[in-house]
C-alpha cells in the first residue's frame, strides 16, 4: 500500500457547490477503488490532498490528478509506502478552512498563506501528513467522509 500527498493550485476560487459536485465524484471513485484520503482547501485556490490505497490504484490516479485541468503547479510532497492507513475512516474528507481551523496546527497556517507556501513545501516532505493528520485530530465534521 502506498499514500501519496500532494498540493495544487487551482484554475480559479471554486465555489462551494463547484467543490460539492466535484467531491461527489471523487467519493465514489474512491469507495470502488478502496482508496482513502482526506483533501483541505484554502479557499484562496490551493488544494492538499493524501490518497491512500494500493500502489497499482493510485499511481495512476495520481498521473490523473496531475494531469486534470482543474488545478496547476501540482507537487508532489511525499510518496512513500505504508503498512497502514492514517485516514481508513474517510474516503474522501474534506473541508473548505479558515484560519481558525488550523490555528492550532504547527506549521499549517502556512497553508492559508498562498504567498509562503512554495518556499516551506519544499523543505518539509511531511507537511501534507502532519497538516491532515493534525487537522483529522481535531475534528470528525466533514462534508464528506
Amino acid at each position: 500500500m502506498i499514500s501519496v500527498s500532494y498540493i495544487s493550485k487551482a484554475e480559479k476560487k471554486f465555489s462551494d457547490s463547484e467543490l460539492l459536485e466535484m467531491l461527489g465524484g471523487f467519493q465514489k471513485n474512491n469507495e470502488k477503488s478502496n482508496i482513502s484520503g482526506v483533501l483541505l482547501y484554502n479557499g484562496a485556490g490551493t488544494f492538499i490532498q493524501i490518497i491512500e490505497g494500493e500502489q497499482e490504484v493510485i499511481d495512476p490516479l495520481y498521473q490523473s490528478i496531475k494531469n486534470d485541468n482543474r488545478h496547476t503547479n501540482v507537487t508532489c510532497l511525499r510518496r512513500a509506502e505504508i503498512q497502514a492507513r492514517s485516514f481508513s475512516e474517510w474516503r474522501m474528507g474534506f473541508r473548505k478552512l479558515s484560519n481558525d481551523e488550523l490555528i492550532d496546527a504547527s506549521k499549517a497556517t502556512v497553508f492559508m498563506d498562498d504567498e509562503k507556501l512554495e518556499h516551506f513545501v519544499s523543505d518539509d516532505t511531511d507537511f501534507a501528513l502532519k497538516v491532515l493528520t493534525n487537522f483529522k485530530n481535531k475534528t470528525k465534521e466533514l462534508i464528506f467522509e
